[in-house]
C-alpha cells in the first residue's frame, strides 16, 4: 500500500514504480505480464481505512523531523496495535522520533540506501525502547524484499554515515596536506569500498 496526502504524490509514486519496472522489462529481466501483475499490487490510498490490517508500515517522508514527528503519531492511531512502524531516516534519531508514540516498543528505524531499488543494505535501528519483536519482525520484512539488513543501535550517523564521515574527513585532510586527491580517490576505492567519492556518487559495494 502507498499512502500519500495528496494525489499528485500518489501520481509520482506510481509513476516512480513504472519507470522502474520499465526498465526491467527492457533489460530482459521482467515480462510485460510480471509488471503489470507487479503494478496492480499497488493499493494507492489518501486515507488510512485500506491499513487496519497491515502488519507493518514504513514512513517515509521528507527528512524533517516536526514532519515525520506528526506522520508518524497519526499513522500509529490508525495502524493495528500489534503493527510495527518504522522511519526511513539516515540522520534523525530513532530515540526522539519515539516520543510521539503511545507504543514505542513496536517502532524501529529502517534506513534505507539510495538507489533504493538497486542498493542490497538496510539499517534496522533499535532505540532503547524497542521490541525484540519489532527488530526481529523488520528484519525479515526487509529480508522478504531481498535486502541485506543489519542491526544497528541509535547512535549519530547509525553505522554506515558513522563510517562513511571520518574517511571523507581524512580525504579532506590529506588534499590540505598537498595529496594527490586522484591517488586518495584510488586508494579509497580499494582499500574502503567506496567509488568514485570525488564525483558525490559514494556508495558501498
Amino acid at each position: 500500500m502507498m499512502k500519500d496526502i495528496a494525489d499528485a504524490g500518489i501520481h509520482l509514486g506510481l509513476a516512480e514504480a513504472t519507470k522502474l519496472l520499465s526498465k526491467q522489462v527492457e533489460k530482459g529481466r521482467m515480462s510485460p505480464a510480471l509488471m503489470g501483475e507487479t503494478l496492480n499490487r499497488i493499493t494507492p490510498t489518501l486515507n488510512y481505512e485500506p491499513m487496519k490490517d497491515v502488519d507493518i508500515v514504513v514512513e517515509a517522508v521528507v527528512e524533517n523531523p516536526k514532519v515525520k514527528l506528526a506522520v508518524l503519531a497519526e499513522a500509529e492511531k490508525h495502524i493495528p496495535a500489534d503493527a510495527i512502524l518504522c522511519s526511513n531516516t539516515s540522520s534523525i534519531r530513532i530515540t526522539y522520533l519515539a516520543e510521539c508514540l503511545q507504543r514505542p516498543e513496536n517502532f524501529c528505524g529502517m534506513h534505507f540506501f539510495n538507489p533504493v531499488h538497486a542498493m542490497p543494505l538496510v539499517e534496522v535501528i533499535r532505540a532503547p525502547k524497542t521490541s525484540d519483536e519489532a527488530i526481529a519482525r523488520t528484519v525479515a520484512f526487509a529480508n522478504a524484499m531481498g535486502k541485506k539488513a543489519i542491526v544497528v543501535k541509535d547512535c549519530p550517523g547509525f553505522l554506515v554515515n558513522r563510517v562513511l564521515f571520518p574517511y571523507f574527513a581524512g580525504f579532506v585532510q590529506l588534499l590540505k596536506e598537498g595529496a594527490d586527491f586522484q591517488q586518495v580517490d584510488k586508494v579509497m576505492e580499494k582499500w574502503a569500498g567506496l567509488w568514485p567519492c570525488l564525483s558525490g556518487r559514494c556508495r558501498w559495494h
